[in-house]
């Protein structure tokens, strides 16, 4: 599946092409293999439209990309799991990165994971 937003359409506090670079940047980075990267990087691929299943629940929205209300929804269930006790350690460190990611996304924090 490939994006259908142009680079200049808004996605939450972000632009596609922003979202496109944290794609990219996240590709080729050294931590590439840490579930905390992982899960930042699965988070940008699904925004993107890259992948039709969210990165946590596992939901697939009925368009090509997430609308906001997914995406929010999304960061909701990937806090929840990255706090819950009873998941393993690399479940919590995968999720705290879509939460992570989705969170900037959203423009809730400034830094970009």
């Amino acid at each position: 599946m490939s994006s259908s937003r142009p680079p200049e359409t808004p996605v939450g506090a972000r632009t596609a092409g922003e979202i496109e670079a944290a794609v990219a940047r996240l590709s080729t980075a050294p931590a590439a293999g840490s579930e905390t990267v992982r899960g930042a990087l699965a988070a940008y691929t699904w925004v993107a439209g890259h992948q039709r299943e969210a990165p946590v629940s596992g939901a697939a929205g009925p368009g090509e990309v997430p609308d906001d209300a997914e995406v929010d929804g999304e960061e909701r269930a990937a806090m929840r799991r990255a706090h819950d006790t009873t998941a393993a350690g690399d479940a919590r460190d995968f999720s705290s990165g879509v939460a992570q990611a989705l969170a900037w996304v959203l423009g809730h924090i400034d830094h970009q994971p």
